[in-house]
């Protein structure tokens, strides 16, 4: 494989010179016939980096050539001990000795829960306007008298479909069940809804809302032996069936067999005034599920951010009085967002911040004020946040985590985890900044490139393709984007990767990918496996042929699956045989 990469990455490689200023603000080139392993790691635990490094010297037996480690201590860099950063230091003596590369996965935006204990302020927000709320025995209590759910403890049935709900399937995979049931009479169940029967396997109801509100919704579930995949409970703008205003992205815990258990997740409004509210499956397998007592509620302050460019106002009803903070209502925070256990876990639901009204508040008990003020909110995964990346505060951490990683680890190549960007564009800051999602991205990533090259200059730099790539997430007719705003957000993201970027593509073998980021220049790392067939990547090294600078393989695993290790890079192997030039 060196020498066939080798050809495919000449063109790429040749010519490029390193003098005067230009060395300075230019990463080198990666030599060409890497094979790359994946990993997670834990270095709060002993036994957990022995583990890192067997599988280290393991890959280097089988001809890999270096090891990417990602883990969440390097986010939470400032909060590690000394034991923490002994152990990165044997690992990376252990890669020496090994003559095998340490790169280290850095700048995670995208799953930025961890990265933001640095400054929980600076995450992602969506917006809250005029949300309502009353003094109520001597504390700002929300309310709404909009939105109400007709039949919420599906007490009324037609048909095995509960009155006021729509239930795919009534009396073929959705019933009326009064045998179990959490609160009153009934409940739905939803049994053995297989794909060959039915698509989905859900219940909804349309619901009247108030624009650019927060709502909790919640419900009791019980499973049995119930393994389908895709559960949601969300709310959409428009249809789910076209697509169209997707409102949030929160998976519940659903397990395969649980008790009654309530579940929780909450969503903004936006611009709309009514939304319909979905509970179920988008990929029906096997088993029983119930659902029953649904309940939602203007959310209050949970998870309010906090920051100077979103400030939290508080008004009189009519707007001409503003309320003062620490004077009139006791000072806001929730000190649970992105806090809960412990820093960079969250919890889309915990008890609101009480806000106490002190001694010589202009407020009155019963008085009415309106509420503008953002939350945060994960998308697609629960450590689905994102820095917002309109914020310059953002670089200082970056600056300080690459100066942390060089001191601790000293890698030899660095690799930005800018990759699955699930929210943005909705809070102030990014609005006032007048640019795209894909312009702040771009913004983003030639800023973080650039302390990189300062701070620890002469190390290659690798960043994931989906952003960047507009044959993958940066689409630029792309809609509904998980909570990202406009169409096609992320497109010109790429005008921020600068030629010496390589790119770890996990595409799988499309040659317009490829080709994209070979004619801008990039080399490129086939981040290949990903807990699948071990030989497909024969079909991405052959459609790799078609472009310059492929300069490697990366086996990918997410599950933490080394089974096939070395059968990877057999048909690696095999393939090089075939096509040395």
């Amino acid at each position: 494989m060196r020498r066939a990469l080798l050809v495919l990455a000449t063109l790429g490689v040749a010519g490029l010179g390193f003098c005067g200023e230009e060395a300075a603000t230019t990463a080198p080139k990666i030599e060409p016939g890497q094979r790359w392993v994946f990993t997670f790691a834990n270095f709060a635990r002993e036994e957990s980096v022995q583990k890192t490094i067997e599988l280290m010297k393991r890959a280097k037996k089988a001809g890999y050539t270096g090891i990417l480690v990602a883990d969440v201590k390097f986010e939470k860099f400032q909060l590690q001990p000394p034991e923490v950063c002994e152990r990165l230091r044997k690992f990376r003596a252990a890669c020496t000795e090994e003559k095998m590369k340490f790169i280290a996965g850095v700048t995670p935006f995208g799953y930025a829960d961890c990265f933001l204990t640095n400054d929980p302020s600076l995450c992602e927000g969506m917006p809250v306007r005029n949300a309502i709320f009353t003094v109520k025995d001597g504390k700002l209590v929300p309310v709404d008298d909009t939105v109400k759910l007709q039949n919420p403890s599906f007490e009324e049935f037609k048909n095995d479909n509960p009155v006021g709900w729509t239930a795919d399937a009534p009396g073929t995979v959705s019933f009326a069940d009064d045998q179990v049931k959490y609160d009153g009479k009934f409940s739905v169940r939803q049994q053995d809804p297989g794909p060959a029967k039915r698509p989905t396997a859900r219940v909804c109801q349309r619901i009247k809302v108030k624009p650019w509100q927060c709502y909790h919704v919640s419900v009791m579930v019980k499973t049995e032996e119930w393994t389908s995949k895709d559960m949601r409970v969300m709310a959409f703008a428009g249809n789910p069936e076209t697509g169209g205003g997707v409102l949030n992205w929160q998976p519940p815990d659903i397990k395969k067999t649980m008790d009654w258990t309530r579940v929780h997740a909450s969503f903004c409004s936006r611009d709309n005034t009514e939304v319909l509210l979905y509970m179920g499956t988008w990929a029906p397998k096997s088993g029983k599920i119930w659902w029953d007592d649904v309940k939602i509620e203007p959310a209050g302050f949970v998870n309010i951010i906090r920051r100077d460019s979103l400030p939290l106002t508080i008004t009189s009803e009519d707007g001409q009085t503003a309320y003062e903070e620490g004077k009139d209502f006791s000072p806001v925070k929730d000190s649970k967002m992105l806090n809960d256990p412990n820093p960079g876990y969250y919890t889309i639901w915990h008890e609101p911040p009480a806000v106490t009204l002190p001694g010589g508040s202009r407020l009155k008990e019963g008085q009415k004020v309106l509420a503008s003020y953002h939350f945060a909110t994960p998308a697609g995964k629960p450590n689905n946040f994102n820095m917002c990346m309109a914020e310059p505060k953002i670089y200082d951490i970056v600056e300080k985590q690459i100066k942390w990683m060089k001191e601790n680890g000293n890698p030899d190549i660095y690799l930005m985890a800018h990759d699955e960007i699930r929210v943005g564009g909705w809070d102030d800051s990014c609005v006032k900044s007048g640019k795209t999602q894909g312009q702040l991205l771009a913004d983003n990533i030639r800023k973080c490139a650039e302390i990189i090259k300062k701070t620890d200059p002469g190390k290659p730099i690798v960043t994931w393709n989906d952003m960047f790539d507009p044959y993958h997430n940066a689409k630029k007719d792309a809609k509904d984007f998980y909570l990202v705003k406009g169409v096609g957000p992320w497109a010109g993201s790429w005008e921020g990767l600068t030629s010496d970027i390589a790119i770890a593509t996990w595409l799988y073998n499309s040659h317009d990918s490829l080709k994209f980021f070979s004619d801008r220049g990039n080399q490129q790392i086939l981040a290949g496996y990903y807990d699948s067939d071990p030989a497909r990547i024969v079909d991405w090294l052959n459609t790799s042929k078609q472009v310059k600078n492929v300069i490697g393989v990366m086996y990918t695993t997410w599950v933490g699956d080394y089974s096939k290790l070395e059968a990877f890079i057999e048909h690696v192997n095999k393939w090089e045989a075939e096509n040395a030039r």
